[in-house]
């Protein structure tokens, strides 16, 4: 009888062999903080409270001259002031694994090390939600509730930020549906003002999830826009200073750590030698909020 393929698969061959390659399942890798479209506002470290108070005043033609008479007294006008707040807390995200599937893995596989790198797409994406349900409290809305998303829904949002004399550049954020129905509706509209698509020469220097650039208004696609209970996504468009972020960075962390260039995440490495495991946690301290409402507005149109 010959030695086949089968007859070796209990003991000397697999019943299916592993592919070498380790990919990284389908999901949203888009980064909003590396875009430039949020100001940084830098960090809470050394200043005495977890959170801060972003000061605005009405200065440098905020308030116009008036014509008054040749000795007429001049009437004063109220100095307007206004403030926003950023609370910074606490994000973590942990993974635990045992020393026999650490042992058993191949040249390319999941490890500890593997589990501290990808600490820092977590941390991506969290930034991500935090900016999404931010711009879910813009006041101004535009698009309608249950109707796909258009060009004159675009055009409303820019038309919105112009009218408050928002100075560019103007950023979108869409949920992959808005960008599929804004592209449905672009196909039926004609004239000069066109959509640039994302080239590779742009996404060189632009980060994942650039759509393009659709009447000067860089365009950006993430699943973490928020989507309410009847199914309308809440993106947003909006000029720099809408938002802004702050954060905290861990100070001679102890132990065994790694932490990213900016130092805004630090990666923690536990031993648990009673159950010979290693607890992979990662720690950032962030805080994102709007901070000045009249320069965004949402684009609530269907998302599902």
């Amino acid at each position: 009888m010959p030695i086949t393929n089968a007859s070796l698969i209990p003991n000397l061959r697999l019943a299916t062999a592993l592919d070498g390659a380790l990919r990284v399942l389908l999901h949203d890798e888009m980064s909003l903080r590396t875009t430039g479209s949020i100001v940084n506002l830098g960090s809470i470290n050394g200043s005495g409270s977890a959170a801060s108070t972003i000061r605005y005043a009405g200065l440098d033609g905020f308030d116009a001259f008036d014509s008054v008479g040749e000795v007429a007294l001049v009437p004063e006008k109220p100095f307007v002031t206004t403030s926003a707040q950023i609370a910074v807390g606490r994000a973590a995200l942990r993974c635990d694994m045992s020393d026999l599937a650490n042992i058993t893995g191949f040249a390319q596989d999941v490890d500890p090390a593997r589990l501290a790198q990808s600490m820092v797409g977590g941390y991506e994406q969290y930034f991500n939600e935090l900016a999404a349900a931010a711009i879910n409290t813009l006041p101004t809305v535009v698009g309608s509730a249950g109707v796909d998303m258009s060009t004159d829904d675009f055009y409303d949002a820019i038309f919105a930020l112009e009218a408050a004399s928002v100075p560019g550049p103007y950023y979108c954020l869409l949920n992959p549906v808005q960008i599929g129905n804004l592209q449905e509706s672009l196909r039926g509209e004609a004239g000069a003002a066109q959509f640039m698509p994302a080239t590779a020469e742009m996404l060189k220097i632009r980060p994942q999830g650039y759509q393009g650039q659709f009447l000067g208004v860089d365009i950006y696609r993430s699943d973490k826009v928020v989507v309410d209970g009847g199914g309308d996504a809440h993106g947003g468009m909006w000029g720099l200073g809408c938002m802004g972020y702050k954060n905290g960075t861990m100070i001679n962390p102890q132990g065994g750590v790694v932490t990213s260039p900016s130092g805004e995440i630090v990666v923690e490495f536990e031993r648990i030698a009673v159950s010979a495991t290693t607890v992979i946690v990662g720690h950032a301290y962030l805080g994102l909020s709007v901070i000045e409402q009249a320069r965004g507005v949402q684009l609530r149109t269907d998302g599902t």
